[in-house]
């Protein structure tokens, strides 16, 4: 199944995004997160949605909201039939208690009809009621943790490969297009967890998440492309000075840039058979906080990676 890359899709909407620019400014300004999801990955992911046209929007993680609002407001603009739906899934209260009091005053109750938006353990979700009359079905998987890792690659995955669908993961970049620093500055190793200082560099991949580690595992065992958003970004623009030019004009120097910080990855582009890791839903029953503690810098996961990861830099 051919998939538009980021690049591809930022062009063919471009006049879409622009009319809309200060519709998406004023949502950035109201959940009031950009270091969470900058104004650039709005427009991009925004475009890469409008291109793929899902009828069905799958989040794991919300936090604050960002990519939430995001997502109700391309289905706003889809205006497909039957209608974009949107579930979201997150542990955490941030969009009720925060988010949604100031939405309320800048969107319609119908802009909030798409979405069912959930508080609740993504691990014991049931996804095949929910996929039974889906037909094209866009993932973004920003809820971090080697667990809810197994759950996507071996409880969500499996159900999405018959049908066409595409996954987008947030906080990975692509070292060929970006040049974070190379010294570790006051920095340690990165030794589990979600880290907000400690990366680690695998490959081409930066990042402080322990899914892209899960990623690189599955992509190289499916023989499994895995695209990041600075590639086609880099590609098909920084090198064509009109287009660029073209897009900065129309979108902003605040909405446009070369930067993504974001990875892709669609089943329909390996070949069968496909591998995917065993998930049990329980986990032993170990309470949410303990579930998510398990990857810290005494278990041997981490200890296993502190040990080799100098060796294979």
């Amino acid at each position: 199944m051919d998939v538009a890359t980021p690049a591809q899709a930022l062009w063919n909407q471009r006049q879409v995004l622009s009319a809309n620019a200060p519709r998406l400014r004023s949502l950035i300004d109201a959940v009031g997160r950009p270091g969470d999801f900058s104004p650039p990955q709005w427009a991009q992911v925004s475009a890469f949605t409008l291109e793929f046209a899902p009828d069905l929007i799958i989040e794991l993680g919300r936090g604050f909201g960002n990519s939430t609002c995001c997502f109700l407001e391309t289905a706003r603009l889809m205006q497909r039939q039957p209608p974009c739906q949107l579930l979201s899934l997150c542990l955490t209260n941030h969009w009720h208690a925060v988010t949604l009091p100031k939405l309320q005053a800048l969107c319609a109750p119908e802009w909030f009809a798409p979405g069912r938006l959930i508080q609740g353990d993504i691990l014991d979700y049931s996804f095949a009621p929910l996929l039974e009359s889906a037909e094209r079905v866009l993932v973004l998987w920003d809820a971090h943790g080697f667990e809810i890792a197994e759950c996507v690659l071996g409880n969500l995955l499996p159900l999405l490969a018959g049908r066409p669908h595409a996954v987008i993961m947030h906080d990975m970049s692509d070292l060929r297009f970006c040049s974070p620093p190379r010294d570790y500055g006051d920095s340690g190793l990165w030794k589990g967890g979600h880290g907000v200082y400690e990366k680690f560099w695998i490959g081409h991949i930066c990042s402080s998440v322990g899914q892209a580690i899960s990623i690189i595992d599955f992509a190289t065992r499916n023989s499994l492309p895995l695209h990041s958003a600075d590639e086609s970004l880099f590609a098909e623009f920084a090198n064509d000075a009109g287009r660029r030019e073209e897009l900065q004009r129309l979108l902003g120097d605040d909405l446009f840039s070369l930067q993504g910080h974001w990875f892709w990855f669609t089943l329909n582009e390996a070949p069968e058979p496909y591998v995917f890791p065993r998930f049990q839903s329980d986990k032993g029953k170990l309470p949410q906080g303990e579930r998510r503690g398990l990857f810290t810098g005494n278990n041997p996961l981490s200890r296993l990676l502190h040990a080799i990861m100098p060796k294979s830099l």
